[in-house]
């Protein structure tokens, strides 16, 4: 039998602008850098970056179960709705998740 994961849905609340929607994909999903007139370019990592997740579609991942907490803590200060269940990992689901995570 599979380990057990976590499976998040959320949405943001329609009230958040598109300054706060900005610093909230930047620092969720992370985001490309660029300077000197695009001359050099440099990865910044978000939240996510530190998780090992599936994003299965806009606003819905499975993560493992441990990885869980700071990321519902970062949609909670958001205001997201949020729905999160655990769920049953399928094998290649925790092969994923382990390269990814690795």
């Amino acid at each position: 039998m599979g380990s057990v994961g976590k499976i998040i849905v959320f949405k943001l609340a329609a009230t958040n602008d598109s300054s706060s929607m900005k610093k909230f994909c930047r620092q969720f999903y992370g985001y490309l850098d660029r300077s000197c007139n695009y001359r050099y370019q440099y990865r910044r990592r978000g939240l996510l970056d530190e998780h090992p997740h599936l994003k299965l579609q806009r606003g819905v991942l499975v993560v493992r179960k441990e990885d869980a907490e700071p990321i519902l803590s970062f949609l909670e200060s958001y205001n997201a709705e949020i729905f999160a269940r655990d769920i049953t990992l399928q094998e290649e689901d925790e092969e994923q998740l382990r390269v990814k995570g690795d």
